[in-house]
Protein backbone atom coordinates (compact mmCIF):
# COMPACT_ATOMS: atom_id res chain seq x y z
CA UNK A 1 0.00 0.00 0.00
CA UNK A 2 1.13 3.38 -0.97
CA UNK A 3 0.96 6.76 1.18
CA UNK A 4 -1.79 8.03 0.92
CA UNK A 5 -2.77 11.80 1.36
CA UNK A 6 -4.43 13.29 4.33
CA UNK A 7 -5.87 15.93 2.25
CA UNK A 8 -6.38 16.38 -1.42
CA UNK A 9 -3.57 17.71 -3.46
CA UNK A 10 -4.39 19.54 -6.39
CA UNK A 11 -2.44 17.83 -9.03
CA UNK A 12 -4.83 14.48 -8.01
CA UNK A 13 -7.93 16.36 -9.45
CA UNK A 14 -9.46 14.90 -12.53
CA UNK A 15 -9.43 18.28 -14.10
CA UNK A 16 -7.00 20.87 -13.49
CA UNK A 17 -7.99 24.51 -13.86
CA UNK A 18 -3.94 26.12 -15.06
CA UNK A 19 -2.77 28.47 -12.90
CA UNK A 20 0.15 29.95 -14.92
CA UNK A 21 0.86 31.34 -18.43
CA UNK A 22 1.51 30.39 -22.04
CA UNK A 23 4.50 32.20 -23.10
CA UNK A 24 6.22 32.86 -26.70
CA UNK A 25 10.25 33.32 -26.14
CA UNK A 26 12.55 33.83 -29.19
CA UNK A 27 9.90 31.44 -31.23
CA UNK A 28 9.84 28.51 -28.16
CA UNK A 29 6.39 28.17 -26.57
CA UNK A 30 6.84 27.31 -22.93
CA UNK A 31 4.18 27.05 -19.94
CA UNK A 32 5.49 29.43 -17.12
CA UNK A 33 3.89 29.58 -12.90
CA UNK A 34 5.48 31.23 -10.21
CA UNK A 35 8.21 33.80 -9.26
CA UNK A 36 11.33 34.37 -7.83
CA UNK A 37 15.01 33.56 -8.20
CA UNK A 38 14.51 29.74 -7.73
CA UNK A 39 13.98 28.26 -11.05
CA UNK A 40 12.37 24.68 -12.00
CA UNK A 41 12.91 23.03 -15.42
CA UNK A 42 10.54 20.61 -15.93
CA UNK A 43 10.85 18.75 -19.00
CA UNK A 44 7.44 16.31 -19.43
CA UNK A 45 7.27 13.28 -20.66
CA UNK A 46 6.63 12.09 -24.31
CA UNK A 47 3.21 13.75 -24.31
CA UNK A 48 4.71 16.76 -23.92
CA UNK A 49 3.76 20.24 -22.15
CA UNK A 50 0.08 20.05 -21.30
CA UNK A 51 0.00 15.75 -21.31
CA UNK A 52 -1.67 14.04 -17.97
CA UNK A 53 -1.13 16.21 -14.69
CA UNK A 54 2.24 17.81 -15.89
CA UNK A 55 0.59 21.38 -15.43
CA UNK A 56 -0.70 20.52 -12.23
CA UNK A 57 2.61 19.14 -11.02
CA UNK A 58 4.17 22.64 -12.05
CA UNK A 59 1.56 24.34 -10.38
CA UNK A 60 2.06 22.26 -7.24
CA UNK A 61 6.10 23.15 -7.50
CA UNK A 62 5.07 26.99 -7.63
CA UNK A 63 3.13 27.06 -4.55
CA UNK A 64 6.82 25.35 -2.97
CA UNK A 65 8.31 29.03 -3.71
CA UNK A 66 9.71 27.54 -6.91
CA UNK A 67 9.74 29.81 -10.46
CA UNK A 68 8.39 26.79 -12.85
CA UNK A 69 8.92 26.46 -16.91
CA UNK A 70 7.82 23.84 -19.03
CA UNK A 71 8.79 23.87 -22.61
CA UNK A 72 7.20 22.61 -25.67
CA UNK A 73 10.26 20.58 -27.37
CA UNK A 74 8.37 17.54 -29.00
CA UNK A 75 8.11 18.57 -32.84
CA UNK A 76 6.87 17.36 -34.81
CA UNK A 77 4.15 15.96 -32.99
CA UNK A 78 3.34 12.06 -33.83
CA UNK A 79 0.21 11.96 -35.29
CA UNK A 80 -1.88 14.44 -34.21
CA UNK A 81 0.00 14.92 -30.60
CA UNK A 82 -1.21 16.92 -27.45
CA UNK A 83 -1.88 20.83 -27.41
CA UNK A 84 0.47 20.82 -30.47
CA UNK A 85 3.22 18.61 -28.91
CA UNK A 86 4.37 15.00 -27.98
CA UNK A 87 2.06 12.08 -28.19
CA UNK A 88 -1.59 12.34 -28.76
CA UNK A 89 -3.22 11.06 -25.26
CA UNK A 90 -4.71 7.89 -26.38
CA UNK A 91 -0.86 6.65 -27.13
CA UNK A 92 -0.26 3.40 -25.27
CA UNK A 93 3.23 3.23 -23.66
CA UNK A 94 2.69 0.08 -22.70
CA UNK A 95 4.48 -0.84 -26.14
CA UNK A 96 7.53 0.33 -25.36
CA UNK A 97 8.53 4.24 -26.24
CA UNK A 98 11.78 3.04 -27.94
CA UNK A 99 10.14 0.47 -29.89
CA UNK A 100 7.56 3.06 -31.13
CA UNK A 101 9.48 6.14 -31.74
CA UNK A 102 13.18 5.39 -32.85
CA UNK A 103 12.66 7.44 -35.32
CA UNK A 104 11.75 10.32 -33.71
CA UNK A 105 14.11 9.54 -31.02
CA UNK A 106 16.65 9.58 -33.05
CA UNK A 107 15.91 12.40 -35.25
CA UNK A 108 13.29 15.68 -34.40
CA UNK A 109 13.27 14.23 -30.90
CA UNK A 110 16.45 13.74 -29.89
CA UNK A 111 18.90 15.65 -27.58
CA UNK A 112 20.44 17.48 -30.10
CA UNK A 113 17.49 18.79 -31.63
CA UNK A 114 15.97 19.77 -28.31
CA UNK A 115 18.51 21.16 -26.75
CA UNK A 116 18.95 24.91 -28.49
CA UNK A 117 15.34 25.19 -27.68
CA UNK A 118 16.20 24.59 -24.00
CA UNK A 119 19.05 26.63 -24.05
CA UNK A 120 16.31 29.04 -25.14
CA UNK A 121 14.04 28.60 -21.88
CA UNK A 122 16.84 28.89 -19.41
CA UNK A 123 18.31 31.84 -21.04
CA UNK A 124 14.59 33.57 -20.86
CA UNK A 125 14.34 32.27 -16.96
CA UNK A 126 17.94 33.97 -16.38
CA UNK A 127 16.46 37.16 -17.98
CA UNK A 128 13.17 36.67 -15.90
CA UNK A 129 15.67 36.90 -12.25
CA UNK A 130 16.35 32.54 -11.87
CA UNK A 131 19.44 32.60 -10.04
CA UNK A 132 19.44 29.23 -9.10
CA UNK A 133 18.13 26.37 -11.00
CA UNK A 134 16.70 22.71 -10.26
CA UNK A 135 15.14 20.09 -13.23
CA UNK A 136 12.89 17.80 -12.63
CA UNK A 137 12.56 15.08 -16.17
CA UNK A 138 9.89 12.57 -16.28
CA UNK A 139 10.47 9.38 -18.52
CA UNK A 140 11.53 10.65 -21.72
CA UNK A 141 12.35 13.97 -20.22
CA UNK A 142 15.03 12.16 -18.13
CA UNK A 143 17.17 11.12 -20.90
CA UNK A 144 17.43 14.91 -21.97
CA UNK A 145 17.73 16.32 -18.41
CA UNK A 146 20.76 14.15 -18.59
CA UNK A 147 22.45 15.75 -21.56
CA UNK A 148 20.58 19.35 -19.83
CA UNK A 149 22.86 18.26 -16.52
CA UNK A 150 26.24 18.35 -18.32
CA UNK A 151 25.84 21.66 -20.08
CA UNK A 152 23.78 24.03 -17.69
CA UNK A 153 24.64 24.97 -13.91
CA UNK A 154 22.37 22.90 -11.97
CA UNK A 155 21.49 22.20 -8.08
CA UNK A 156 20.18 19.07 -8.59
CA UNK A 157 17.72 17.15 -11.07
CA UNK A 158 14.54 14.62 -9.96
CA UNK A 159 13.44 12.04 -12.28
CA UNK A 160 10.67 10.29 -11.84
CA UNK A 161 10.05 7.03 -13.74
CA UNK A 162 13.23 7.68 -15.76
CA UNK A 163 14.17 6.82 -19.48
CA UNK A 164 17.85 6.87 -19.96
CA UNK A 165 18.49 3.42 -21.79
CA UNK A 166 17.16 6.38 -24.75
CA UNK A 167 20.55 6.79 -24.76
CA UNK A 168 21.42 3.09 -25.98
CA UNK A 169 19.45 3.62 -28.73
CA UNK A 170 20.66 6.56 -30.40
CA UNK A 171 24.49 4.35 -29.60
CA UNK A 172 25.39 6.02 -26.36
CA UNK A 173 25.82 5.05 -22.97
CA UNK A 174 23.63 5.77 -20.39
CA UNK A 175 26.49 5.88 -17.33
CA UNK A 176 28.89 7.17 -19.76
CA UNK A 177 26.30 10.27 -19.84
CA UNK A 178 25.32 10.15 -16.40
CA UNK A 179 29.10 10.36 -15.39
CA UNK A 180 29.22 13.86 -17.12
CA UNK A 181 26.40 15.56 -14.96
CA UNK A 182 27.37 18.55 -13.07
CA UNK A 183 24.82 18.16 -10.35
CA UNK A 184 23.59 15.16 -8.43
CA UNK A 185 20.40 13.41 -9.03
CA UNK A 186 17.30 11.41 -7.31
CA UNK A 187 15.70 8.48 -9.40
CA UNK A 188 12.41 7.31 -8.95
CA UNK A 189 12.03 4.13 -11.01
CA UNK A 190 8.82 1.89 -11.23
CA UNK A 191 8.45 -1.46 -11.02
CA UNK A 192 10.10 -4.67 -10.87
CA UNK A 193 13.30 -4.64 -12.95
CA UNK A 194 13.11 -8.30 -13.76
CA UNK A 195 9.79 -8.27 -14.62
CA UNK A 196 9.40 -5.01 -17.18
CA UNK A 197 9.77 -1.85 -14.90
CA UNK A 198 12.43 0.43 -15.09
CA UNK A 199 15.96 -0.93 -15.22
CA UNK A 200 17.89 -1.57 -12.26
CA UNK A 201 20.06 0.90 -13.57
CA UNK A 202 18.94 3.61 -11.60
CA UNK A 203 19.05 1.65 -8.36
CA UNK A 204 21.94 1.58 -5.51
CA UNK A 205 23.99 -1.01 -7.33
CA UNK A 206 23.20 0.38 -11.01
CA UNK A 207 25.33 1.56 -13.09
CA UNK A 208 24.11 5.18 -13.63
CA UNK A 209 23.39 5.72 -10.18
CA UNK A 210 26.79 4.91 -9.17
CA UNK A 211 27.83 7.36 -11.73
CA UNK A 212 26.62 9.95 -10.31
CA UNK A 213 27.36 8.75 -6.62
CA UNK A 214 30.91 8.29 -7.18
CA UNK A 215 30.70 11.98 -8.70
CA UNK A 216 28.52 13.44 -5.57
CA UNK A 217 29.24 11.53 -2.59
CA UNK A 218 26.24 11.33 -0.40
CA UNK A 219 23.89 13.81 -2.00
CA UNK A 220 22.08 11.56 -4.68
CA UNK A 221 19.18 9.45 -4.00
CA UNK A 222 17.19 6.22 -5.32
CA UNK A 223 14.27 5.21 -4.50
CA UNK A 224 11.85 2.23 -6.75
CA UNK A 225 8.08 2.03 -6.40
CA UNK A 226 8.04 -1.40 -7.39
CA UNK A 227 3.98 -1.77 -7.26
CA UNK A 228 4.05 0.95 -9.66
CA UNK A 229 4.23 1.10 -13.39
CA UNK A 230 6.33 3.38 -15.59
CA UNK A 231 4.72 7.21 -16.22
CA UNK A 232 2.44 6.87 -13.28
CA UNK A 233 3.13 10.01 -11.57
CA UNK A 234 2.47 11.74 -14.55
CA UNK A 235 -0.26 9.60 -15.93
CA UNK A 236 -1.46 7.56 -13.07
CA UNK A 237 -4.94 7.85 -12.10
CA UNK A 238 -5.92 10.73 -14.79
CA UNK A 239 -9.34 11.67 -16.49
CA UNK A 240 -10.73 8.42 -18.78
CA UNK A 241 -10.59 8.61 -22.65
CA UNK A 242 -6.75 8.43 -22.58
CA UNK A 243 -3.69 6.64 -21.84
CA UNK A 244 -3.10 6.12 -17.81
CA UNK A 245 -0.47 4.19 -15.99
CA UNK A 246 -2.58 2.71 -13.18
CA UNK A 247 -5.69 4.10 -10.97
CA UNK A 248 -6.80 3.80 -7.95
CA UNK A 249 -6.15 5.15 -4.63
CA UNK A 250 -2.21 3.25 -4.04
CA UNK A 251 -1.65 5.14 -7.08
CA UNK A 252 -2.62 8.72 -5.69
CA UNK A 253 -0.82 7.92 -2.42
CA UNK A 254 2.33 7.13 -5.07
CA UNK A 255 2.07 10.07 -6.53
CA UNK A 256 1.76 12.56 -3.65
CA UNK A 257 4.84 10.37 -2.17
CA UNK A 258 7.28 11.04 -5.45
CA UNK A 259 6.18 14.39 -5.32
CA UNK A 260 7.24 14.33 -1.82
CA UNK A 261 9.90 13.15 -2.03
CA UNK A 262 11.28 15.18 -5.18
CA UNK A 263 10.53 18.47 -2.89
CA UNK A 264 12.70 17.00 -0.13
CA UNK A 265 15.68 16.31 -2.21
CA UNK A 266 14.94 19.83 -3.72
CA UNK A 267 15.05 21.31 0.10
CA UNK A 268 18.33 19.21 0.89
CA UNK A 269 20.43 20.81 -2.39
CA UNK A 270 19.43 24.25 -1.04
CA UNK A 271 16.89 25.38 -4.13
CA UNK A 272 13.63 25.07 -1.44
CA UNK A 273 13.32 26.09 1.92
CA UNK A 274 12.50 23.59 4.61
CA UNK A 275 9.30 25.18 5.58
CA UNK A 276 8.01 24.64 1.74
CA UNK A 277 8.97 21.29 1.73
CA UNK A 278 7.70 20.33 5.09
CA UNK A 279 4.58 22.17 5.40
CA UNK A 280 3.24 20.64 2.15
CA UNK A 281 3.90 17.01 2.72
CA UNK A 282 0.91 15.16 2.86
CA UNK A 283 1.93 11.79 4.39
CA UNK A 284 3.60 10.55 7.32
CA UNK A 285 7.39 10.81 7.64
CA UNK A 286 8.14 6.99 7.38
CA UNK A 287 7.69 5.35 4.29
CA UNK A 288 5.49 2.31 3.67
CA UNK A 289 6.27 -0.82 1.77
CA UNK A 290 4.73 0.54 -1.16
CA UNK A 291 8.76 1.64 -2.16
CA UNK A 292 12.02 0.75 -1.64
CA UNK A 293 15.32 3.27 -0.74
CA UNK A 294 18.97 3.32 -1.09
CA UNK A 295 21.08 6.18 -0.11
CA UNK A 296 24.53 7.13 1.00
CA UNK A 297 25.64 7.89 4.65
CA UNK A 298 24.16 11.01 6.10
CA UNK A 299 27.07 13.98 6.85
CA UNK A 300 24.23 14.74 10.07
CA UNK A 301 21.11 12.57 11.45
CA UNK A 302 17.87 13.56 9.70
CA UNK A 303 14.50 12.38 11.59
CA UNK A 304 13.28 11.70 7.95
CA UNK A 305 15.66 8.41 8.07
CA UNK A 306 13.06 5.36 7.97
CA UNK A 307 13.55 1.97 9.24
CA UNK A 308 15.93 -0.15 7.18
CA UNK A 309 16.70 2.34 5.11
CA UNK A 310 19.83 4.32 4.29
CA UNK A 311 19.67 7.41 3.15
CA UNK A 312 21.44 10.24 1.60
CA UNK A 313 21.41 13.89 1.96
CA UNK A 314 23.60 16.92 1.54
Amino acid sequence: MSYRPRGAAGYLAADHVDEGAVRSLDGISCYQVGTGPNGLLVIPDAWGWNGGRIRALADDFAKQGLHVWVPMILKPVFEEGTDGDGLPPTFDLSFGIVRQLGPLLKGDWGAEKVMPKIRTIVKAMRSHGVTKMGLIGFCYGAWVGMHVAKEIELVGCAAPHPSMHIESLVGGDAAALARDSKCPWAFFPAGDPQAGGDSDMYDAGGDVFRAVEEKFPGRCVTKRFPTMKHGWVTRGSIREGQYTAGAGEDVKGAVTECFAEACAFFKARGLMRRTDAQTQSAFPASPGPSCRERRGPRRRASSRASPGAARRQA
